[in-house]
């Protein structure tokens, strides 16, 4: 047996969890529509995993009772994840909004405990969810009881990492005086999941600052929240800026500076609110589900772009670049138009938070050398002499079709033409962004 101070120190620098990245993915709205097959999850699985995502958070709002199709898409989602054989892990991210029961809960859990494809953390499920607090914290005690009570004398038989609003100070960009609330509330949290989705950059890098630093200071864990972008229909008919992957950037960096065990990227799939990074078709397709969230703008630039700072989170280091590649993003109209607050409301309509918006196309360069970029929208041109790096970069957004060159001395590397023009005289796109990558 070891001494105990040579224990003490062995315990001081064991290793946690392997560094991982999720996707949280709406059970609601798989990219094939309600009659997804297992070959169907399957595709979306090997999106993803190519991309470096190690799973998917599944979020259910219902199960059984009110909504029976949320088991039974989940079954098909692990069976998609079991028969690829590529060890694609899947966790549950119970949505108590929409009314979902503490029995579907514990349904949940027992459905899947046993899984191959189930995440466990120390030999338990992980169990997330987005909210279940209530609005006293009575919901949220009631909730930790009734777990714990599964496991009797054997302890809670989940690793529970939820998204539990502070109360009743209840904000989406929690600071460090909220943080300090929710732990002095549930102190047996095995630790938190901050939701980060309808915000700027700034305002999720901060709460993602002050959460980890939180969370992981009472050595808990912590699963950071990061999004490409966010734009809300119907009543959450709004928007923010995330400055491309300039932003995303600024998101990801917090999340390695506060040493977050996982990372959560918000969303894989929720078209109604714009923070998805799910491909769906070519990049200049916008058509999904019969046009029920009206033009959908790709936002697999987004995805791609994060392949860097995905590496550098699971290895500690910035990686190296070995490619000279491109990504810009855009929305194709200027923030003074008028959109639909529904895409069935001919109404013109501007979203909260439009005004904020910058009149943009953000650029970021991933360069193996130094390189010029030269840009041309309208009759605006622009030229960038570029450092090698990661270097981000923005031009003016004025009507026309985006035209990017890069050139390495006399030599020209490639050329690229982006696939949606800027509109003066519509919201096509209804305030979502674009996201392109070149060559």
């Amino acid at each position: 047996m070891l001494p105990a101070a040579l224990l003490v120190a062995v315990l001081a620098v064991a290793p946690g969890p392997p560094k991982m990245v999720f996707a949280h993915y709406m059970v609601a709205c798989p990219t094939a529509g309600g009659g997804a097959t297992v070959a169907d999850y399957q595709a979306e699985i090997r999106a993803a995993q190519s991309r470096g995502i190690d799973g998917f958070a599944l979020n259910c709002g219902g199960w059984t009772a009110r909504e029976p199709h949320y088991k039974q898409r989940t079954l098909r989602i692990y069976e998609a994840a079991q028969a690829l054989g590529s060890d694609f892990k899947l966790f549950l991210s119970a949505d108590y909004c929409c009314g979902l029961t503490l029995a579907e809960t514990r349904d949940m859990i027992d459905t899947f405990a046993g899984h191959p494809n189930q995440f466990r953390v120390n030999g338990r499920p992980l169990l997330s969810t987005f909210a279940g607090e209530g609005a006293d914290n009575t919901a949220g005690r009631e909730l930790l009881a009734f777990l714990d009570g599964l496991g009797g004398a054997a302890g809670r038989p989940v690793v529970f990492v939820p998204y539990f609003y502070p109360r009743p100070n209840i904000t989406e960009h929690p600071t460090a005086a909220h943080v300090a609330q929710t732990l002095a509330t549930f102190p047996t949290l095995d630790g938190f999941f901050y939701f980060g989705a309808a915000g700027s950059s700034a305002q999720l890098a901060a709460a993602n600052r002050a959460c980890g630093e939180g969370w992981r200071g009472a050595s808990k864990l912590f699963m950071a929240g990061l999004t490409p972008y966010y734009r809300g229909l119907g009543g959450n008919y709004r928007c923010f800026e995330t400055r491309g992957l300039q932003g995303l950037a600024q998101q990801w960096e917090t999340a390695i500076a506060v040493d977050a065990t996982w990372v959560e990227l918000v969303t894989w799939n929720d078209w109604g609110e714009a923070s998805y990074v799910a491909p769906f078709g070519g990049p200049a397709d916008t058509a999904l589900w019969n046009g029920h969230w009206g033009e959908l703008l790709s936002h697999v630039g987004y995805l791609d772009g994060m392949r860097y700072w995905i590496d550098w989170f699971k290895s500690g280091q910035p990686p190296a670049i070995t490619a000279d590649r491109l990504f810009y993003c855009y929305r194709p109209h200027l923030r003074s138009a008028a959109g639909r607050r529904t895409p069935a409301d001919p109404t013109p309509a501007r979203p909260g938070g439009a005004d904020q918006l910058a009149d943009s196309v953000f650029l970021t360069a991933f360069l193996t050398a130094p390189a010029q970029l030269r840009v041309q929208l309208g009759e605006q041109a622009t030229t960038f002499d570029l450092p090698a790096g990661v270097q981000h970069r923005e031009v003016t957004l004025t009507a026309g079709t985006p035209r990017f060159e890069l050139w390495r001395g006399p030599q020209q590397l490639w050329s690229k033409v982006a696939e949606h023009a800027v509109r003066s005289d519509s919201a096509f796109g209804n305030f979502n962004t674009f996201c392109g990558q070149a060559p």
